[in-house]
């Protein structure tokens, strides 16, 4: 297969390297900013360049601001994608996408490499087999220090410091919301949502966001986003009828407590970071080579990216 590649920033590259490493090297390039590549892949500095060189698949991993133009392309002529979170940056964007997909005959995903994960996996299994019982409420956590996200370069002008991008925790963080939404449940009336830029970082984005809804099983769903923590955390605290849980996705461990007292404790030191990026990318690729259905479809990151969408709005509407 032939993929196309928009975008040429760090995910961009990334996406590039674990094709290769697959054994797929006929690829393309769309790009904005600079020109010339390692692995001397052709390039083009528009879209109707890109699609008439006709890949069979499109990876979309350029500033957020920028997705609507190549999705709505795209979609146009029902190429498969696979589209970095979030899809749009706003309503009018998300509203638009939600009639195009009505008529898309691709196949389109969205990249939650968090899904991947394997103690989200270990989670989903765990909730499938009922072994929490009711759940009464779940917690996602995630911080970490912009100016550490990407030693060596500086963060103020980094997409994450730059609203017009789309950057802001928000956005940048969106998978807590997507696993929030997938493992425990949507929000069902109104969200409330503390959102703010508290601290004297070099950037015109929000920094901080507490998030809290019921779902339609009456399950209270807590989730934090920010730019501050030192060091980096990332968890997720479960508490059912039949015990708790707790997993550290920076750790890669799952331990989770019966009513018992008895504690059990799953550690998966194999794990690398990248294995996230390479099973979201086979899984997408199966999906193309067996006509299946994608694993996140681009509907499927349509509801986080809504959230997302309408609390940013409520934010910077009255800042």
């Amino acid at each position: 297969m032939k993929f196309g590649v928009i975008g040429y920033g760090s995910i961009g590259q990334r996406h590039i390297r674990n094709l290769l490493a697959i054994g797929y090297d006929d690829i393309v390039l769309l790009r904005n900013i600079g020109s010339g590549n390692e692995y001397n892949f052709s390039e083009y500095s528009e879209m109707k360049a890109l699609l008439d060189a006709q890949p069979d698949a499109v990876i979309i991993a350029s500033p957020t601001s920028l997705h609507a133009e190549y999705l709505t392309q795209v979609l146009e002529h029902d190429v498969h994608v696979l589209a970095e979170k979030p899809l749009v940056a706003t309503f009018e964007e998300w509203q638009s996408l939600q009639n195009q997909l009505v008529n898309y005959k691709g196949i389109g995903m969205t990249a939650y490499n968090m899904r991947f994960h394997p103690c989200v996996r270990e989670i989903q299994q765990i909730l499938v087999g009922d072994e929490l019982g009711k759940i009464y409420s779940a917690r996602f956590f995630v911080g970490q220090y912009l100016p550490d996200w990407r030693l060596g370069k500086d963060y103020s002008r980094s997409y994450s410091a730059n609203r017009e991008m789309g950057g802001g925790v928000l956005f940048d963080l969106i998978h807590e919301i997507d696993l929030a939404c997938y493992l425990v449940g949507e929000p069902v009336g109104r969200m409330v949502s503390q959102v703010d830029s508290v601290s004297d970082l070099k950037i015109d984005t929000e920094d901080l966001a507490e998030l809290l809804y019921r779902t339609d099983d009456n399950n209270i769903v807590s989730i934090h986003l920010d730019y501050l923590t030192r060091g980096y955390q990332r968890y997720i605290e479960l508490i059912g009828e039949r015990g708790s849980l707790r997993a550290d996705l920076f750790s890669n461990k799952v331990k989770m407590s019966s009513e018992s007292g008895e504690a059990n404790e799953k550690f998966f030191s194999e794990f690398s970071r990248n294995d996230m990026y390479m099973d979201m990318l086979a899984g997408f690729i199966n999906c193309l080579e067996e006509k299946n259905t994608s694993p996140v479809s681009l509907k499927e990151g349509l509801i986080s990216n809504r959230i997302a969408i309408d609390i940013r709005n409520e934010f910077y509407g009255n800042a």
